[in-house]
């Protein structure tokens, strides 16, 4: 890791010290250039042992001891150099800025110069590169008395896997268990409301999965009607369970409710149910005892005879203290189970001769494996990226085998960690900061490696941007099984598992400092750089007292906090923490302070000049200070849900090195940057939101430049546009990586008296057609249009060609909807507060009716009488929505056989005529007219819920069946 370290991060960091520009900051510091190339030749002397080091640290704690002061040596030599290239930074920028207001090169820098106090006031530069040196050269001597060999070690693949590749359905060995426990799980105690059995195992014997695998198994859940997993993991903790298992079965609670209010409504949601719940992975044995079991227990005795509840540990006395009927010893697997695993891992896409010249080598490398799932998995992922024989037995052969870790490391994991790229190393590491079964978010974790400077192209990857290095190796991480796809959040959620979190834990905890549950910090470590805290339900205040240790704390890096999420500002902080801790963490890189209930920043916010990452999202600030703007290297700015946010500090444009703005959800945000506007933030490649104002630097030319955005941009206040030629400014059309687009006019809109709708001189129906989008845009949606018109690339397929989804809302002066249906990709369409709409017909479907939609919804229409319906219209429909259409007469298209979801409120004249609908599964229909039911040789065998209020059954002919 400490090899990475170096040679990505320091690597580059001399690079830059070539630049001019540092060159002449370097030389007006008076700092010897030839003193930072013997900084760089001393760690190199170090470097040359690092290998042989990362391999022995597991065995011998005077090598891991002296690695961590490489680490720490490491981190002070970054901070050094990354304080000389953001001030020169600055310099360059603060001189670009006032020489476009008139003044010299030379006078801006002068003026710079005084105006900045040197960043080493009561300490030369030189002094500290001296004592660098100094500490590298007594570090030097050591490596002679361990023994650490140059070049030494594991050598490391020379390329990452591109794709994500992990199946969680590979199991083998356990289809006797399963089954024994599947029948278990649809059996029913007599004499018990609910049983318990616990699958107990040692770590990486796929405890977890098992439960996965009993928990999703068809039988299991027709036999239940509800079902929770939730993940115990560090504390059991009844409150957080009891909130989880509510979440789980979709029973809302408030936040503050106490244990006695969560427990009845539990009850009451529960009552005359057969549920499941899956506890997992319970392995703190001292916060579970006879007494917390019982609670848990109390307001599960309502439900019906024969729910279960399933256990996972590692600790055979949780499955005890739970009462469990029956335990299930989770055991090694047979070397014929271990065996098919790997070799479906390892040998996939592989030549078959290429396979039996390697089988032997992997049957003796599975053996080592000791029948651990974890370990052959983690051995066949690495074994996969590798071809020759010679890199298989160098896996075979490898020293690490050999190691005994007094803490319980598996040789396998270290092997597999051995084997990552040193920039892939560094990344994991970092994941040490997050607690135990703590859920991350891709996206969210790669800016995070990004603000600590972990990720830099290497040389294949030049040509990628940095945020796809991230996910290449986030992916590598993924396929290698040390990063797990979460089985309860969201599909963008990961975990790790345990044995892998211990790992991490070991190569980098020395750094990190975490505090669980609103403990106070009680000693900072000098060696710390990363703080994550870790905030309760019931810790909503955060006093000053809690984080006073970090008063000198001047040399961390990450002030991370992690919290359920409120989505609103939910949790307090105290103001000395903003103005007394937070200004002397210079060298700070991240800062989240998300959800607390903070309505400004201190200007000293400024000074933290290191700082790459910023998330002040749900909070209740209502004004960034200017000082925000000085934060040059700033590449991530989350102000997500700031509702009280009023407008950007007018100097966003020096944020040159910012990279992702997220202003979704900021309601009262009126005006962008008003002075240097965002139009400057070239390396911009996300915006969530931009803001048509009516001041210089808000203007919609900003986006002119902003070739580089990707993801969704919305685009509010568009009425504010001055022109035709002011919306062609936007480049709309050179916006190939926009996935998603809104534009939205909102309100106040006028008419020349002619009916023409009109913006400052120009018919709104020429803006919107100069904002025609790139050709790869997928998502598209026009709210609050005041034009009578759409403009002519909506039906043009040559413009949308790609564009999967498009929702029309408001566009209240639109008498006819635009020919989209022979948009060839188009699979959702949503239509809604139309009011001039009558008729529909042939203008709408084109030349190609729709070949490809399946999700079409119309809503408040209030003068939509009639819908022409004819020849083969959507024949891949999946589902129909009308909602508040009070004046449509006639009938449904007919013959929709791809129909499974059918949903009818508030059209009281429209007639429902179902002649073919053999795929229909969910009927809801409420104040409709008539309904026509004729079955022909079909019937509602797919159905599964149906909600009808029947006002006429005059015309009915059959009568659905009961769901299934």
């Amino acid at each position: 890791m400490v090899e990475a370290l170096l040679s990505a991060s320091l690597q580059l960091l001399f690079e830059k010290l070539t630049s001019q520009e540092l060159a002449n900051f370097i030389l007006r510091r008076k700092l010897s250039q030839e003193l930072l190339n013997d900084l760089k030749r001393k760690f190199l002397v170090v470097l040359n042992v690092l290998n042989d080091a990362e391999v022995k640290q597991f065995s011998n704690d005077l090598v891991k001891q002296w690695l961590i002061q490489v680490k720490d040596a490491v981190y002070d030599a970054k901070d050094l150099l990354d304080e000389i290239a953001t001030d020169a930074l600055r310099c360059q920028i603060e001189a670009a800025t006032d020489s476009q207001t008139g003044s010299s090169t030379h006078q801006a820098w002068k003026k710079f110069s005084d105006r900045v106090k040197a960043p080493f006031a009561t300490q030369s530069m030189e002094k500290r590169v001296k004592e660098m040196i100094g500490r590298l050269e007594a570090i030097a001597v050591e490596k002679v008395g361990l023994g650490l060999k140059e070049g030494g070690g594991e050598q490391p693949p020379s390329r990452s896997p591109s794709t994500s590749l992990v199946d969680e359905s590979f199991v083998y060995g356990r289809d006797d268990i399963k089954e024994e426990m599947v029948q278990w799980l649809l059996s029913d105690n007599e004499d018990i409301n609910i049983d318990v059995i616990s699958i107990v195992g040692m770590g990486g014997a796929g405890k977890t999965t098992l439960a996965q695998l009993l928990y999703n198994h068809d039988k299991v859940k027709q036999h239940f009607n509800k079902k929770a997993w939730v993940c115990v993991s560090t504390e059991f903790n009844l409150v957080g369970l009891t909130k989880s298992i509510l979440t789980a079965i979709g029973c809302q609670h408030n936040r503050d409710d106490s244990l006695d209010m969560l427990q009845h409504k539990l009850k009451e949601s529960l009552a005359n149910n057969k549920f499941l719940l899956v506890l997992d992975d319970i392995w703190d044995v001292e916060s579970l005892n006879w007494e917390s079991s019982e609670r848990l227990r109390a307001p599960l005795m309502g439900v019906v005879k024969g729910s279960k509840i399933v256990v996972t540990s590692c600790d055979q006395s949780v499955a005890e203290i739970m009462r469990s009927v029956c335990t299930r010893h989770l055991g090694e697997l047979s070397s014929q189970h271990c065996w098919s695993l790997f070799e479906k891992i390892a040998f996939r896409d592989r030549d078959p001769i290429a396979c039996r010249e390697l089988e032997p080598i992997g049957r003796h490398i599975v053996d080592k494996c000791k029948g651990l799932p974890l370990a052959v998995k983690s051995l066949g992922y690495l074994l996969h990226s590798k071809a020759k024989k010679r890199e298989w037995e160098d896996v075979l052969d490898s020293e690490i085998w050999h190691l005994q870790s007094s803490y319980g490391i598996l040789p396998s994991v270290i092997l597999s960690y051995d084997h990552l790229s040193p920039p892939v190393k560094r990344c994991f590491a970092y994941c040490s900061i997050f607690p135990q079964d703590h859920q991350f978010n891709k996206k969210e974790l790669i800016l995070l490696w990004m603000a600590e400077g972990l990720l830099h192209p290497q040389q294949n990857l030049q040509e990628r941007k940095i945020e796809k290095i991230g996910e290449l190796y986030f992916d590598e991480l993924l396929a290698k099984s040390f990063f797990q796809k979460s089985i309860t959040g969201e599909e963008s959620c990961f975990v790790m598992h345990d044995l892998i979190h211990e790992l991490a834990q070991y190569v980098f905890g020395d750094f990190c400092i975490r505090v669980d549950n609103g403990d106070k910090v009680k000693k900072v470590f000098e060696k710390a750089r990363h703080f994550l805290y870790f905030q309760g339900n019931f810790d909503r205040c955060v006093a000053f007292n809690k984080f006073d240790a970090f008063v000198k704390a001047k040399s961390m890096r990450t002030f991370l906090d992690v919290k359920r999420s409120w989505r609103s500002p939910s949790y307090q902080l105290s103001e000395r923490v903003l103005q007394d801790i937070l200004p002397n963490m210079r060298c700070l890189h991240v800062l989240s302070l998300r959800e607390y209930d903070i309505k400004d920043l201190p200007k000293s916010i400024g000074n933290l000049k290191h700082l790459c990452y910023l998330d002040l999202s749900y909070t209740s600030i209502k004004i960034l200070p200017e000082s925000v703007c000085c934060l040059y290297n700033l590449q991530t700015m989350i102000l997500r849900g700031c509702e009280d946010l009023t407008e950007l500090p007018s100097r966003m444009g020096k944020l040159i090195n910012l990279r992702y703005l997220d202003l979704y959800e900021c309601a009262s945000l009126k005006e962008m940057s008003t002075h240097h506007g965002i139009g400057r933030l070239k390396n911009l490649q996300r915006l969530t939101h931009f803001v048509v104002g009516q001041k210089s630097g808000s203007r919609m030319e900003e986006l002119r430049e902003l070739s580089e955005i990707r993801g969704k941009l919305h685009i509010s206040n568009v009425k504010n546009a001055m022109s035709a030629n002011d919306a062609l400014q936007t480049n709309m059309k050179g916006k190939s990586q926009l996935d998603k687009l809104i534009l939205d006019w909102e309100s106040s809109w006028h008419t020349n008296g002619s009916g023409i709708i009109q913006q400052h001189g120009a018919t709104t129906a020429d803006i919107l057609d100069k904002l025609q989008p790139h050709p790869n845009l997928k998502r598209l949606s026009i709210r609050n249009y005041p034009g009578v018109r759409f403009p002519n690339w909506f039906g043009d397929t040559s413009v949308l060609n790609n564009l999967m989804s498009l929702e029309l809302r408001g566009c209240d002066n639109c008498s006819t909807l635009p020919p989209v249906g022979q948009l060839i990709h188009f699979k959702c369409l949503e239509i809604s507060s139309m009011a001039r709409v009558e008729h529909v017909g042939s203008e709408f479907y084109g030349i190609a009716f729709f070949q490809s939609l399946e999700k079409l919804s119309f809503r408040n229409m209030p003068n939509w009488e009639k819908w022409l319906c004819y020849g083969e219209l959507f024949p891949r429909l999946q589902k129909l929505s009308m909602r508040a259409c009070p004046k449509l007469t006639g009938k449904l298209p007919e013959h929709v056989l791809s129909l499974e979801e059918l949903e009818i409120y508030g059209c009281p004249h429209l007639l429902v005529h179902l002649v073919t609908v053999p795929a229909i599964r969910k009927l809801e229909m409420l104040d409709f007219g008539k309904l026509q039911l004729q079955m022909l040789d079909y019937d509602f065998t797919a159905l599964e819920t149906s909600k009808i209020e029947i006002s006429d059954v005059s015309q009915w002919k059959q009568l659905p069946g009961a769901p299934h």
